[in-house]
């Protein structure tokens, strides 16, 4: 499934399953995060939230999540050269901007 094509509790949930949550076997699409059987965490509308996600797809390749963050704005990556007003524009990113991203970048690491 496209990451775009995600409800915002499909991908809520992948992204507690990519950071280390247990997937509920008796509920398909749940994952089990400090004894609950839904994600309590809203990374695509809770800043702080979707800052953690950020972080956590940065610690693992910070390069890979800024092409990521780019093609989800723009619809393509700009180039290896960002400008400081790219930069800016990428501060802004919604917090479900910078959970598609995160996933993106957790998904394809091996």
């Amino acid at each position: 499934m496209n990451v775009r094509d995600m409800t915002d509790q499909q991908l809520n949930i992948a992204l507690d399953v990519l950071l280390g949550a247990k997937v509920d076997r008796g509920r398909p699409g749940n994952v089990l995060k400090d004894n609950y059987s839904v994600s309590p965490t809203d990374y695509c509308a809770d800043p702080a939230a979707s800052l953690e996600v950020q972080a956590a797809a940065c610690e693992v390749h910070p390069n890979t999540y800024i092409r990521y963050l780019e093609k989800i704005k723009w619809g393509q990556s700009t180039g290896w050269k960002v400008s400081n007003r790219v930069v800016a524009q990428l501060c802004n990113a919604s917090p479900r901007e910078r959970a598609e991203a995160a996933y993106m970048t957790l998904s394809s690491q091996d």
